[in-house]
């Protein structure tokens, strides 16, 4: 009888082991491993440590973060997206097999909406954004899935027409900072708080501060390093098109919903309540002007005071490039720090070749908002974080990892301020 026993509960864990191996998604392993590091993700299930969030930059503004285990994206624009690896070390095939559960996006123009709709429709995550960049999602699903694709053989570029879930977090058309929406879908890990601030504007000089040099190049040896490859996106020219290619673009753009800007915050519910906020691009909130809509100081204001009031930020993911670096340098985010005085500052807005930067011209930015902290400084008080400067393309899913446990994270202010915002 013992021996029998023996010989079934051999069995059993013998068909346990079969299901979790049959279980097991390699293609998920392989893309989790390669983003957020071999030893980050567990070899036979592709779980992420749930002890630990982790940030995996993928060009521009656009990070795969794992928040204790649960894996989303913030923005999917990828900056020289190719049919193999290249200077950009993965393929949109491995964004897909991450598996996020949702895409937060900051605003709705290319170079940071294109590929969302694509990848919801290959994974279901469902998209958080302005209602008017819903709109354009749901138009390039429309687009995506009529495409004749005659270089792939007639194949459907999504599995069907089905609208992707996408979720508006404020109304359509609203003032920047006047409504504040709750996301539930990481509770009880995390309580998330988005709402509208304002996308980058040129504005005129700001005499109140020191004239600056605007000068920021790319290495001329970058092109000869990097080599391009060929590009997922297929030319214009159908003659020129390739196996592979396939259009996963936005048509955003130029619609309302691109320069709609969304602000995120995110609150974890253990340890210390570490918190993260991003945000894709930096407004000229003093003078509160944007491309879309001009509202005035008291507005700008408006939002410098949420940005106060939310509880106490511990690392700001921000945007290190604006259309009004040209006029004004990184006073804007500059002064976005000054409200939200993070701990930790990374940037993004790096390498999409918009408002004058380019891969490569990481470092020469750096060097532009040192001495916006320094020339700012010498007008008024200013709040300097420690800063983890990311350079192209070396920092490309370089994880990044932080643990909530650590005491650095304490701050008796936060409990107020968590009770305000995410009870």
């Amino acid at each position: 009888m013992k021996h029998k026993q023996l010989l079934l509960v051999l069995f059993a864990i013998a068909m346990c082991a079969i299901s979790l191996s049959a279980a097991a998604d390699p293609a998920l392993i392989a893309a989790r491993q390669k983003v957020f590091g071999i030893e980050n993700v567990d070899a036979n299930t592709g779980a992420v440590k749930k002890d630990k969030v982790i940030f995996s930059w993928l060009t521009n503004t656009t990070y795969a973060v794992s928040v204790l285990g649960r894996v989303i994206m913030l923005d999917s624009y990828v900056t020289r997206l190719e049919l193999t690896p290249g200077r950009t070390p993965f393929v949109i095939q491995d964004m897909v097999n991450l598996k996020p559960e949702a895409i937060l996006l900051g605003h709705g123009h290319f170079d940071h909406a294109d590929n969302a709709a694509y990848i919801a429709k290959w994974t279901n995550a469902p998209i958080y954004a302005s209602p008017e960049t819903c709109d354009a999602m749901q138009a390039d699903v429309v687009r995506m899935f009529n495409d004749p694709n005659a270089i792939n053989g007639g194949a459907k570029i999504i599995p069907d027409g089905d609208p992707v879930n996408c979720i508006p977090i404020v109304s359509r058309g609203s003032t920047p900072g006047t409504e504040i929406t709750r996301l539930n879908f990481l509770e009880p890990l995390a309580c998330i708080v988005g709402f509208k601030h304002m996308h980058s504007n040129a504005v005129p000089p700001d005499p109140s501060y020191p004239p600056f040099t605007f000068i920021v190049t790319a290495d001329p040896r970058d092109t000869q390093m990097y080599p391009r490859g060929t590009s997922l996106t297929p030319p214009t020219n159908p003659a020129n098109r390739v196996p592979g290619q396939i259009n996963t673009a936005t048509s955003g753009s130029g619609g309302p919903g691109g320069p709609i800007a969304m602000f995120y915050d995110f609150v974890l519910r253990s340890g210390y309540n570490f918190t993260f906020v991003w945000h894709n691009s930096t407004g000229a909130l003093k003078e509160g002007l944007a491309p879309d809509g001009a509202w005035g100081p008291a507005v700008g204001q408006n939002v410098f005071n949420l940005f106060a009031g939310l509880p106490p930020t511990d690392v700001e993911l921000g945007s290190a490039s604006s259309a009004n670096t040209a006029n004004n340098g990184h006073r804007d985010i500059v002064l976005y720090q000054l409200y939200l005085q993070p701990k930790v500052f990374i940037p993004g807005h790096l390498t999409t070749g918009t408002n004058g930067v380019a891969e490569s011209s990481t470092q020469e930015l750096f060097f532009m908002y040192r001495s916006a902290l320094a020339n700012m400084g010498t007008v008024q008080p200013i709040y300097t974080p420690e800063i983890r400067w990311l350079v192209d393309p070396t920092d490309y899913i370089r994880p990044i990892v932080f643990t909530p446990g650590d005491p650095r994270w304490s701050n008796p202010a936060k409990a107020a301020r968590i009770a305000q915002f995410c009870s």
